[in-house]
């Protein structure tokens, strides 16, 4: 897999900084913290969507003031990432259709390769077909 692109320097240090936070380095914390940080506001408000004591994701920051439809997107796939949840009643918010139309979603991809390192490794570039004769 290649190098992990970020956003921004902000978004980058999030990253790091949560890392060392959790103490845990498993591709479900990388791609949980790289999703979330992907937007200002996730950043600020970690502490609403993750419990650091007990290594959880918090569903009800969902619906949490601060929240826009922008930054329900980064949460939705950063909490599918970490363990599969999509909330009961609301699953259609968690379809590639619904997350995926936005802003972040080159970041979004980058943050399923973390998660899914194994099946997202880099393709070798394709062989040039030569022309066939008659």
């Amino acid at each position: 897999m290649s190098e992990i692109r970020f956003r921004n320097a902000a978004h980058r240090d999030f990253f790091l900084e949560n890392m060392m936070k959790c103490k845990v380095n498993d591709c479900y914390h990388r791609a949980f913290f790289y999703v979330m940080g992907i937007a200002e506001e996730t950043r600020k408000n970690i502490n609403s969507m993750f419990d650091f004591k007990t290594d959880c994701i918090e569903p009800e920051g969902m619906h949490a003031g601060w929240q826009t439809s922008g930054t329900v997107k980064v949460c939705n796939l950063a909490f599918n990432l970490w363990n599969g949840y999509a909330e009961e009643g609301r699953e259609k918010y968690s379809t590639p259709e619904e997350l995926f139309c936005c802003e972040f979603a080159p970041y979004f991809m980058e943050g399923i390769k973390v998660r899914y390192p194994e099946y997202c490794r880099d393709l070798p570039a394709p062989k040039k077909q030569t022309e066939h004769t008659r």
